[in-house]
């Protein structure tokens, strides 16, 4: 019985090793899936609170200008983030109509980060010089994602 003992024991330590080295694997992609899951929720809240402060500087904008939208605008928006640096970089393109049936299309390219969104948004409606705001004013990506989303003309 003792030799029978002897022999399994290394391949219980073997099995015990695989085991655990295979709970470590789980537990590595558990971690890299909820790094990815946060990293995507991060994305999300960013275009949108992007999205939102685009809206709102453009319709402010177009109502400073003595236009305005049947509706929000549609939007959409692209955005690369860079954990390291804390910024988002992309762009917000808009559509809309006037009340006076007038196609409207707002665009925004630029960077966001914790203390601004630097870019210009350009407001082209149909038959009408454009309107270029050059900056977002409180506007960051700490602003909008905190929730206290303003965009407004400079």
């Amino acid at each position: 019985m003792v030799l029978f003992t002897d022999r399994l024991a290394p391949s219980l330590v073997v099995i015990g090793l695989v085991l655990t080295l295979a709970g470590c694997g789980q537990a590595q992609m558990v971690v890299d899936q909820a790094g990815a899951v946060a990293k995507k929720a991060a994305e999300t809240a960013t275009k949108d609170a992007a999205t939102a402060a685009v809206s709102t500087a453009a319709t402010s904008a177009l109502t400073s200008a003595g236009i305005s939208l049947v509706s929000s605008p549609d939007c959409k928006s692209k955005f690369s983030l860079n954990a390291a640096a804390v910024t988002a970089t992309g762009d917000v393109t808009c559509v809309g109509r006037t009340t006076e049936s007038k196609a409207v299309r707002i665009t925004f390219t630029g960077t966001l980060s914790t203390s601004a969104c630097e870019g210009p948004l350009t407001i082209v409606v149909e038959d009408r010089a454009p309107i270029v705001v050059k900056t977002l004013k409180n506007c960051s990506i700490k602003q909008l994602v905190g929730g206290s989303s303003q965009g407004s003309q400079s």
